[in-house]
């Protein structure tokens, strides 16, 4: 008997402690986050409560305990000094205010700032006020001109503040409020589900809207965790996929928007998102002889790959089997076996009518000219001190982020986003990485300024002034890196080159 009192007791804990580390991973997961930020309230009544934290997730913890005399609605977290300020306001309060300041990031509660609702909204502490009719709300704590039961002091997890909606006995149409029409007992406040906030268009790889919950009602994963699943979606490597806290989005071009899903058995689900009329729908930005950036509007009529192979049709499933039908994609102008950019890779592609070759990316179908360089857009010497916004390589190619290559040493060059910099010195001026696979790295199509000292009199020298000189170019470069101290014997210092090949920029 003994025995089992003691392995139920084992058997209990163990449910608590997994159902508690679960509870921790996904601290914030009901919080929105805003980066370099905090908020301040001086006029509100209630100041707000500084604690040294461990964490992010502990603070969010921390502010998650409720308690009677003190409603956390945010906090804002101080990473230098590790400090945690909850907030009994949000940015919605009378006299509330953002401020940037880094070092700080800025964390609300979803059920107090959005304007919108998941199902029967009946987590919904937003400060609507008004009936979908207009009619002002009649305060809960009021019994004028409707008698009620619905108490604040009696049902206080329900939020019945003022005279917002509220959904205190989860009904189905909605939040709701008594009104201050006699006519009018009661009524609902109209507000929309977070799926038909914003509507998406083709495809939703430009979806930015608030919806966080899948088709089959699943809670969405944020996408700055990896917990319950690992993924390459991280937002400081997808700065323009919009990656927001737990927002359905579609980084890949997939059929329409998406997410992780906090159930360990549901790697990810898509999301039901509101389409757009498509009537209005029309790319200004089309192409027909040439392509722009990746070329996803490219609408030409190229259907060979480069080697001569004839491009298989978009609509056909031989020889290769594949999702991206003309019926999927139908904002992608998928016609015939012409070569398009579906999915957001480096240029435009198609899937190729030899069996023993999938695809092929259409290289000759030739770039449109790139923008003209600014003459003032030029660097001194090596281009060490360029700070210009170049962010394209001589050939065209977008430039790829720094912080996606780990051995750039961000920290120390100070370099930013994805723009031309020089954190080598290179002699042969500022460059980047590319978003091309086949290409590394790259110079950027830049001009040493008339003014540079180590132009010379010399006409051969003043002729490199618009053309890049001959170089070795290698596929493999290292930036940054510690300086080594006090080498002990045996110690080996290694410079590794690979993939050395020239150019064909030469004068």
């Amino acid at each position: 008997m003994k025995a089992e009192i003691i392995w139920i007791y084992k058997l209990f804990l163990c449910v608590v402690l997994a159902v508690n580390s679960e509870c921790r991973k996904q601290s914030l997961q009901q919080y929105q986050k805003s980066e370099d930020t905090r908020l301040l309230c001086p006029d509100c009544p209630q100041p707000s409560m500084v604690k040294y934290s461990r964490s992010l997730e502990h603070c969010a913890r921390k502010c998650s305990k409720n308690k009677k005399t003190f409603t956390c609605r945010a906090f804002y977290f101080d990473h230098q000094n590790r400090k945690c300020h909850l907030l009994p306001f949000d940015r919605f309060m009378d006299g509330a205010h953002r401020e940037y300041r880094v070092n700080f990031d800025l964390y609300e509660k979803k059920d107090y700032v959005r304007e919108c609702i998941i199902g029967s909204g009946v987590n919904y502490k937003g400060r609507r006020a008004v009936t979908k009719d207009k009619i002002p709300c009649q305060s809960w704590t009021e019994s004028f001109p409707h008698e009620h039961t619905f108490q604040p002091a009696r049902l206080g997890k329900k939020d019945l503040n003022g005279n917002f909606c509220r959904n205190p006995k989860n009904e189905s149409s909605g939040p709701w409020c008594f009104t201050t029409d006699p006519e009018v007992r009661h009524q609902e406040c109209g507000l929309p589900q977070c799926s038909q906030v914003e509507c998406m268009r083709c495809n939703g790889e430009d979806y930015k809207g608030p919806m966080d919950h899948t088709d089959s009602g699943k809670e969405c994963q944020r996408w700055d965790s990896s917990k319950p699943h690992r993924h390459p979606y991280q937002p400081k490597k997808y700065p323009d996929k919009g990656l927001n806290d737990n927002y359905c989005r579609n980084p890949d071009n997939r059929l329409r928007p998406w997410c992780y899903t906090l159930d360990p058995q549901t790697p990810w689900e898509y999301c039901n998102i509101s389409v757009c009329d498509p009537g209005n729908d029309s790319d200004v930005d089309a192409t027909s002889s040439c392509f722009r950036e990746q070329g996803q509007s490219y609408h030409g009529t190229v259907s060979v790959t480069p080697s001569g192979v004839t491009c298989q049709r978009w609509d056909s499933q031989f020889p290769h089997n594949h999702t991206y039908s003309p019926q999927n994609y139908k904002c992608k102008d998928l016609r015939e076996n012409y070569c398009r950019n579906p999915d957001g890779a480096e240029i435009p592609w198609c899937f190729t009518t030899d069996p023993n070759q999938r695809l092929a990316f259409c290289t000759n179908i030739p770039r449109c000219e790139t923008e003209n360089i600014d003459t003032e857009d030029c660097y001194e010497d090596n281009g060490g001190n360029y700070t210009g916004n170049l962010s394209k390589t001589r050939s065209g190619i977008p430039c790829g982020l720094w912080a996606n290559h780990s051995n750039s040493g961000e920290s120390s060059v100070g370099l930013e986003r994805n723009l031309c910099r020089n954190p080598d010195q290179d002699k042969h001026g500022p460059w980047c990485h590319t978003t091309d696979p086949s290409i590394p790295w790259d110079y950027c199509k830049l001009k040493r300024c008339d003014k540079s000292p180590n132009i010379s009199a010399h006409p051969r020298s003043i002729s490199l002034v618009s053309k890049t000189s001959c170089f070795i170019h290698k596929t493999t470069r290292i930036v940054g890196g510690a300086q080594v101290h006090k080498a002990k014997d045996g110690s080996w210092v290694v410079s590794i080159q690979k993939g050395v090949g020239y150019s064909t920029d030469c004068l």
